[in-house]
């Protein structure tokens, strides 16, 4: 790299790495990002626990990047 070049900054948080997704997030892939197991974020869907982030279309459940980003930002602040 040549002087003056900036090197790009990575996704910091584990929040900051969802956010940065262009797609909604599947059960597996979402739990791998958290350490959580799939069942863990079925509960947390059904309950309504996560808020916005969850989208529901018919038998399948994914996850919006951005408010799962901010929903993870709410519980780390507790």
């Amino acid at each position: 790299m040549g002087p003056g070049r900036k090197i790009p900054q990575q996704p910091v948080t584990i929040a900051d790495r969802i956010e940065a997704m262009d797609h909604a997030l599947r059960v597996k892939e979402l739990a791998v990002l958290l350490s959580w197991s799939p069942t863990l974020l079925y509960q947390r869907a059904r309950s309504g626990r996560m808020g916005r982030a969850v989208i529901r279309m018919g038998g399948t459940v994914r996850f919006d990047p951005a408010l799962t980003a901010q929903w993870l930002r709410s519980i780390s602040e507790i």
